[in-house]
C-alpha cells in the first residue's frame, strides 16, 4: 500500500486535493482508503450516554458501528503507525497527519506558508498558491484542476 500524505495550514485547499486525489485513483481502478487527522481538542465520535460510549468506557479497544448508510470501526488508543496499518488498499491519502513520514503534498495560501511548512517528505505543491506560482524552491506547484499530473507524480512514487 502507498501512504501520500496532503498537509497545510487550515482553508489552504487539502480536501479539495484529497478528494480530487482519490477520485482520479479510483477512476483509473485502484483501491483507495483515506485518513483525516482532526485537530479540535473536544472533538469525539463518542457522545456520553450513547451505547458506543458505554462499550467503549467498559473497555473496547475497537467498537463496530453498522448504520443504515455503511459500517465503521471505531479504534481507540492505537498510535499513528497501527492505526494507518489497519487500511488494505492500493493506496491511503492521509489529510492532516503532518508529522507521519511519508511522501506528501504541501497545501498553501502563500508563500509565507511554503516557507514555514514545507517538509523534506514534500515532492509535490498544491492548493491555492497554485493560482500564483508554478515552482518553489524546485518542487513543482500543481493546480488541483491538474489532478492528472499529480495523480502520474504519486504512481511514480
Amino acid at each position: 500500500m502507498k501512504i501520500i500524505g496532503v498537509y497545510g495550514f487550515k482553508k489552504s485547499g487539502k480536501t479539495t486535493v484529497v478528494t480530487s486525489i482519490i477520485n482520479a485513483l479510483a477512476k483509473k481502478g485502484y483501491s483507495v482508503s483515506s485518513a483525516k487527522s482532526i485537530h479540535i481538542d473536544d472533538f469525539s465520535l463518542e457522545t456520553e450516554g450513547t451505547d458506543t460510549y458505554k462499550h467503549y468506557v467498559a473497555g473496547a479497544k475497537r467498537v463496530g458501528l453498522s448504520y443504515p448508510k455503511g459500517k465503521a470501526i471505531l479504534y481507540y488508543d492505537q498510535d499513528t503507525n497501527n492505526f494507518l496499518d489497519k487500511f488494505d488498499s492500493d493506496y491511503l491519502i492521509l489529510e492532516g497527519f503532518r508529522e507521519y513520514q511519508c511522501p506528501k503534498i504541501l497545501c498553501a495560501k502563500s508563500e509565507e506558508d511554503l516557507a514555514k511548512d514545507i517538509q523534506d517528505e514534500v515532492f509535490c505543491i498544491s492548493g491555492l498558491i497554485s493560482e500564483k506560482l508554478k515552482e518553489y524552491n524546485g518542487v513543482p506547484i500543481i493546480h488541483y484542476k491538474e489532478i492528472d499530473k499529480i495523480v502520474k507524480m504519486i504512481e511514480e512514487l
